[in-house]
């Protein structure tokens, strides 16, 4: 059983790198390993649990294969991005000192290749917005412009302090919100006031990935928190962001904008404080891209898309 035990780790260990676990040829591994998985995830809760939610105030009640597609629709966008963003030829530089793993960097794929696959993903993401609702797929548009402007010239988002985040922010918070809210019967300002809210949470919380990338980063003057800040700076306002957040939604939930059931979300203080910690103490996982504090953001982002659906 020990011996067993440590074969497992061993491998959780290499997924980082070649993801043994997956029985596949190496080009298809190459694949999966340029949409990222793990990143996915909190579009594609985000989409699904946002549409639950918003349904559920609706007269129609439910519909989980909208619902479903929708998730589809974001997920597959937010690879859009994320695969373009590695064909860059600017940040394939920037991965040859931070991210020695990723396909385009060890020459796994082609950049000509990964543009292609992202195409692919831009395309099936989209498709599925338009075929839900125009209003969707224009939304999907801009959502897609959010997710490449932030590395492609001549935008380059990334290299502005705290715009960069912001940026972040937005793409992931406000919009999505906004975007599933849209096709529903209108809610006011609860979509607006809860996408600002998360806004300001990621804003903050954003930089726990940028943490391990500060050589590459200020070698190449991308002015993320952790190269204009150093560490306690960022520490200090990265903790001040998620603290404005979370007042902003207590305070919108005792004005009633916001259902008393969203008291709630105040429990994802707890991952958000681990946010802080993982950095503070550097504490790395060797089956995940990045720390502790990068898989606390991705999985707290997904639990405020999760909670409200599931608690109203």
């Amino acid at each position: 059983m020990l011996e067993g035990l440590k074969t497992l780790i061993h491998r959780i260990r290499g997924i980082k790198e070649t993801y043994p676990l997956i029985p596949l040829s190496m080009r298809v591994r190459s694949y999966i390993r340029l949409i990222r998985p793990m990143t996915i995830l909190g579009a594609f809760l985000s989409g699904l649990f946002l549409d639950i939610f918003f349904s559920r105030l609706s007269p129609n009640g439910i519909n989980f294969i909208h619902a479903t597609l929708v998730g589809l629709s974001l997920a597959s966008i937010h690879i859009f991005g994320q695969v373009l963003n590695q064909s860059i030829r600017e940040e394939v530089e920037i991965d040859r000192i931070n991210s020695k793993m990723r396909p385009t960097v060890t020459g796994a794929l082609s950049l000509k290749e990964a543009k292609r696959f992202s195409l692919i993903w831009f395309i099936f993401g989209t498709s599925i917005a338009f075929y839900l609702n125009p209003i969707y797929g224009i939304f999907s548009l801009l959502i897609a412009f959010f997710a490449v402007a932030y590395t492609i010239p001549p935008f380059r988002i990334k290299r502005f302090f705290l715009f960069n985040n912001l940026w972040q922010g937005i793409a992931r918070g406000l919009l999505p919100a906004v975007y599933v809210s849209s096709a529903y019967n209108n809610y006011g300002l609860l979509p607006i006031i809860f996408g600002v809210s998360l806004m300001i949470w990621i804003t903050g919380a954003q930089a726990s990935k940028d943490w391990g990338d500060t050589v590459g980063d200020r070698f190449y003057n991308i002015k993320t928190f952790p190269v204009v800040l150093g560490f306690e700076g960022t520490l200090k306002l990265m903790g001040f962001l998620m603290g404005i957040s979370f007042l902003m939604f207590n305070l919108f939930i005792y004005l009633r904008i916001f259902p008393s059931v969203f008291l709630v979300l105040n429990l994802l203080i707890i991952p958000s404080s681990m946010i802080i910690l993982g950095l503070k103490h550097n504490i790395k996982l060797s089956f995940a891209e990045n720390n502790l504090s990068w898989v606390c953001f991705y999985g707290t982002l997904g639990l405020f898309y999760m909670l409200p659906a599931l608690i109203i």
